[in-house]
C-alpha cells in the first residue's frame, strides 16, 4: 500500500474522530424555554419550591446538572455535618466571599493549613415561594480531592426561608486537553456522600425519594438526609472511593521492544511524560497550597502541547515507519489509560474519541519523520493543533 494512501486514511480517521468528539460533546438536553416551568418545581420543605437543577446563568437555558441531595437543615448545619469531621479531607471552595469573610479565611489559613482555597465556576439555583421566584448563587461549596487530579465537588444552596439545603454533588477531574474540569458522573459522588451518613457515626435519617427529575444527568431520584439536632458537630465522614485498575499493556510493549527498541523507547518516553504531568501537577498543588492551580497547569500544559510532538520529532528518525506509528499510539495510549486510571473516573465517550484522534495525529508525525517526508509531518502537526484547539474552544 502506498504511503500516501495510508496517510490519507489516517487523516480521515483523525477528522472523523474530532467531528465525533464534537458530536458527543454537543449531545446534551438543553431546555428550550428561558422561564422555569411550574411543573418542573419540586416541593421539599417550608414555603419555597425548588427547581432541581443548577444553571450557568439566571436562566433555565443554561441548565447544567441536577440536584441530587437535599438536607432538611439550614446551610450552617448542613455544612457542619459534611465539613467538620476530624478525619475528612473536605476543603472549602468559595470564590465570592465578602471582605470580612475573606479576612477570616486568611486568618484561618495561617493557623490551619489543612483547609485551602479552591476555585470553581458560579452556578445558580432557583427557588419559588409566596412572593415569587428567586435565583441564588451557591451558599457554600466544598470539595474532597485535588484541583489538578480528581475530586468530589459539592455545591449547596439554602432555601430562602432556611427550611432545607439543596445540594448538587458531582465528580470531576482536570482534563489536560480541555484545561478545565470534566464531570464524568453525578451518581457515584451522591452515593459516597449518603453512605457517610448511613454507615458513619452521624445521627441522621437517609432515604431516597423518586421525584421524576428529567435531565441534568438525573435518574429521577433524590437523596433526602434529615439531620438530628446534635449531629452537625460530631461523627466521622469516611471516605469511600474506588479506583479502576488500568489494563495491563506490558506484554505488548515488551514484544515491540525486542523488535524495535527505538520505537518502544519512544512510546515509553511519551507515556512517562504524559503520566508525569498529572503527578507533577498534584504534587506541586499540595506542596505549594498558596500557588494558584492554573499557574501550575499552564507550564505543564506546554509540556503536553509542545513537548510531546517535539519528543516524537526527535525520536522517530531512528525508527521504522510502522514501528514509529505503533510506538507512539501504544505508548502514549498507555499514558492516557494510566492517567484516567489515576483519576479513577468513568471517561465520557467524546473524550475517548478525541484521544484516539490525537494519537493518530502524533502517529502521522512519527511516520512522516521516520520517512523524512515533510508534507506528512506537516499534516500530522496540523491534525495535532486542531486536536488541541477544539477542546480549548469548548467544541469537545
Amino acid at each position: 500500500m502506498k504511503r500516501s494512501t495510508v496517510v490519507i486514511g489516517l487523516l480521515v480517521v483523525v477528522g472523523v474522530g474530532l467531528v465525533l468528539s464534537g458530536f458527543f460533546a454537543d449531545a446534551t438536553d438543553e431546555p428550550a424555554s428561558p422561564a422555569v416551568d411550574d411543573e418542573s418545581l419540586i416541593e421539599v420543605s417550608g414555603d419555597y419550591h425548588l427547581w432541581p437543577y443548577t444553571s450557568q446563568t439566571t436562566s433555565v437555558r443554561s441548565r447544567t446538572l441536577a440536584m441530587n441531595v437535599v438536607f432538611h437543615a439550614d446551610a450552617e448545619t448542613t455544612r457542619a455535618a459534611i465539613e467538620r469531621q476530624p478525619e475528612t479531607e473536605w476543603e472549602e471552595t468559595d470564590e465570592n466571599e465578602s471582605e470580612a469573610t475573606a479576612e477570616r479565611q486568611q486568618v484561618r489559613e495561617l493557623v490551619d493549613r489543612d483547609w485551602e482555597d479552591a476555585r470553581s465556576s458560579t452556578r445558580y439555583a432557583y427557588f419559588e415561594g409566596p412572593d415569587g421566584g428567586i435565583w441564588m448563587k451557591e451558599t457554600f461549596e466544598l470539595h474532597d480531592g485535588t484541583y489538578l487530579g480528581t475530586r468530589d465537588h459539592v455545591r449547596a444552596y439554602e432555601s430562602p426561608d432556611g427550611a432545607y439545603t439543596a445540594v448538587q454533588a458531582h465528580e470531576e477531574y482536570y482534563d489536560w486537553f480541555r484545561l478545565r474540569h470534566t464531570v464524568p458522573e453525578i451518581d457515584a459522588p451522591k452515593t459516597r456522600l449518603e453512605d457517610e451518613f448511613i454507615h458513619g457515626e452521624i445521627d441522621a435519617e437517609v432515604r431516597r425519594e423518586y421525584r421524576g427529575i428529567d435531565g441534568g444527568w438525573s435518574d429521577g431520584w433524590i437523596t433526602v438526609i434529615e439531620l438530628a439536632a446534635a449531629a452537625a458537630l460530631s461523627g466521622t465522614l469516611l471516605q469511600q472511593r474506588t479506583r479502576e485498575v488500568a489494563t495491563d499493556l506490558g506484554q505488548r510493549v515488551r514484544t515491540e521492544a525486542v523488535r524495535h527498541a527505538d520505537a518502544a523507547l519512544l512510546g515509553v518516553a511519551l507515556a512517562a511524560v504524559f503520566a508525569s504531568v498529572r503527578i507533577a501537577g498534584v504534587t506541586l498543588e499540595t506542596t505549594f497550597p498558596a500557588l494558584p492551580p492554573k499557574a501550575i497547569a499552564a507550564p505543564l500544559y506546554l509540556v503536553i502541547a509542545l513537548g510531546l510532538p517535539a519528543l516524537v520529532y526527535a525520536g522517530a528518525p531512528r525508527c521504522d515507519q510502522t514501528a514509529a506509528f505503533l510506538g507512539v499510539v501504544v505508548g502514549l495510549g498507555a499514558g492516557f489509560v494510566l492517567d484516567f486510571a489515576t483519576v479513577g473516573v468513568a471517561v465520557p465517550p467524546d473524550l475517548i474519541v478525541h484521544r484516539v484522534a490525537v494519537l493518530a495525529a502524533l502517529g502521522i508525525v512519527a511516520m512522516g519523520r521516520a520517512a523524512a517526508d515533510r508534507p506528512v509531518v506537516l499534516a500530522g502537526v496540523l491534525a495535532w493543533v486542531v486536536g488541541l484547539v477544539l477542546p480549548l474552544a469548548d467544541v469537545i
